[in-house]
């Protein structure tokens, strides 16, 4: 017997499955085949990146799954008995599943995002030789949190009985069944209940701006947005979930950091000085935890730059790295909780937000396209001149204040991306994202061994383990040192990348 056609419907509240049941009854033997009740949890990481990949992630009773969001179709899977917490995808047991979470989720933790009771039925659908004509799954789903049932039915048909199934199915559109659902429907109105929509949240910025905008009210809508991804991420640095959301959250901070410096004379000066002062604030007050997640991050990268002798060493450096971490948060945490921070938000909030968005200052009322062309290009000319002053014998710190440059562009690049045409935009961001990975390399590489050199000098001599630990971290930095210089020696060949004649003309066509 092979099954065939499997279309899923939703049953409307108008009919109820034993109405159904009955209504086939009277054409055919109708006898439960077999039933099941379960509780299935929905899991994605909170910036939806398995649903992006098209990927629902589901618990059920002993089993793990991982499904394709349009068919339910499972790709990956585990059986368990010991379902304990399990966030991050390298706490998954070695094999197919967790080798599609790992290349999905990154660092990402996971998020049991809705949970549905659910009680499955098959029926069998027999003539009047009692042979078995098709099946019929009646499944009946309710969210834990809901009162409202959702029953949906599969219409499963048997080889040799086509036109039965057929049959039944123009009975069903009849009958007034004649929503044809997806495996994500009942998922999609599941985190509705929960406050949430798929795809409700991205850490990639992204606004679009009409282009009749002034360059104060396309400002305070950047600054808006800006905020609202602050406000999303709280929860989850309270909660501590994983490492992304204070990433997000400073990310967002130093984006308007950066806008309040760049668009000068663009709100009211009061305005931009106190929120200038306060945003720094915030970024020094978070700063300390976001370094130790790095390091702790780096864990494994830090292991395989070592001899197999020396990795047992670094053990206690990541205890202390860990512990330390645990700190910081905690004083982090209890800052962002303080009513001071919800007033430095609140007043944010409610200059953005208001009617009055102050006297009008020297560059508040200029249209919105020509203010970003000037000061997207400035900033283009300006790490011109100074990457192209820098040479093998300049120092470091001539790379970091170029790497701040860098920055300032690609956010004034995103700040005002949709003002302009997105193949070139795209092109323009690629060549820059190129230049900012080299820079960014070279930073982390000096703050590591900055790092490492200060607790190196901490280690007090004597106990085996101190010694130990000491020859670790002096080997780590002996690696990070040679890293370090490959990345300074491939800035040349970058920057005379990103420079290029090619991309001088694009800039200069789009900006100039």
């Amino acid at each position: 017997m092979q099954e065939k056609n499997i279309n899923r419907w939703l049953l409307p509240d108008a009919l109820s499955p034993d109405q159904l049941i009955e209504k086939i009854s009277r054409k055919y033997t109708i006898q439960t085949e077999s039933s099941r009740n379960r509780t299935v949890t929905y899991f994605d990481s909170f910036d939806w990146r398995l649903y992006r990949k098209s990927f629902l992630l589901t618990r059920s009773d002993e089993r793990w799954a991982l499904r394709r969001r349009d068919s339910g179709r499972a790709v990956a899977s585990i059986f368990e008995k010991d379902q304990g917490l399990r966030k991050f995808a390298w706490e998954f047991p070695s094999g197919r599943l967790a080798n599609q979470l790992k290349k999905i989720l990154g660092v990402r933790g996971l998020l049991a995002l809705v949970t549905f009771d659910v009680y499955s039925r098959r029926l069998q659908v027999m003539n009047s030789d009692r042979k078995t004509i098709a099946h019929i799954d009646m499944i009946a789903q309710k969210i834990q949190t809901e009162p409202r049932v959702f029953y949906t039915i599969r219409l499963c048909g048997i080889r040799g009985y086509e036109n039965i199934t057929r049959k039944l199915a123009r009975n069903f559109r009849r009958w007034g069944i004649g929503e044809v659902v997806s495996a994500e429907y009942l998922f999609k109105k599941g985190v509705a209940a929960m406050g949430r929509a798929p795809l409700d949240y991205h850490s990639k910025f992204s606004i679009v701006l009409a282009p009749d905008l002034s360059i104060r009210q396309a400002a305070r809508a950047i600054f808006r947005q800006l905020l609202d991804t602050m406000r999303q991420n709280e929860a989850g640095i309270f909660e501590d979930i994983d490492s992304e959301f204070l990433h997000d959250f400073r990310v967002a901070i130093r984006r308007t950091r950066s806008g309040l410096t760049q668009l000068k004379d663009v709100l009211p000066p009061e305005i931009t000085e106190t929120f200038k002062r306060e945003f720094a604030a915030l970024g020094q007050v978070t700063g300390p935890t976001r370094d130790l997640d790095v390091y702790l991050l780096y864990e494994k990268d830090y292991l395989s730059r070592l001899p197999g002798t020396l990795r047992a060493g670094l053990t206690v450096f990541f205890s202390e790295m860990a512990d330390r971490r645990h700190q910081e948060w905690e004083k982090m945490v209890s800052t962002l909780k303080s009513s001071r921070y919800r007033t430095i938000i609140e007043n944010w909030q409610a200059y953005l937000d208001g009617s009055d968005p102050g006297g009008v200052s020297r560059h508040s009322e200029q249209p919105v396209g020509g203010y970003a062309r000037k000061i997207i290009y400035r900033r283009y000319r300006r790490i011109l001149k100074k990457g192209g002053a820098i040479g093998s014998s300049s120092p470091d710190e001539t790379l970091h204040r170029l790497r701040i440059q860098s920055k300032k562009l690609r956010y004034s690049l995103e700040f005002f991306a949709s003002l302009f045409p997105k193949k070139e935009m795209n092109r323009v961001i690629k060549q820059l994202k190129g230049l900012q990975t080299n820079l960014g390399g070279f930073n982390d590489l000096s703050v590591q061994q900055e790092m490492l050199q200060n607790y190196l000098a901490d280690i007090r001599p004597g106990s085996r383990k101190n010694q130990d630990l000491a020859v670790a971290i002096g080997g780590l930095l002996t690696a990070l040192y040679h890293e370090q210089k490959e990345v300074r020696r491939a800035f040349v060949t970058t920057f005379e990348t990103f420079s290029g004649s090619k991309n001088e003309k694009l800039f200069s066509n789009l900006f100039g």
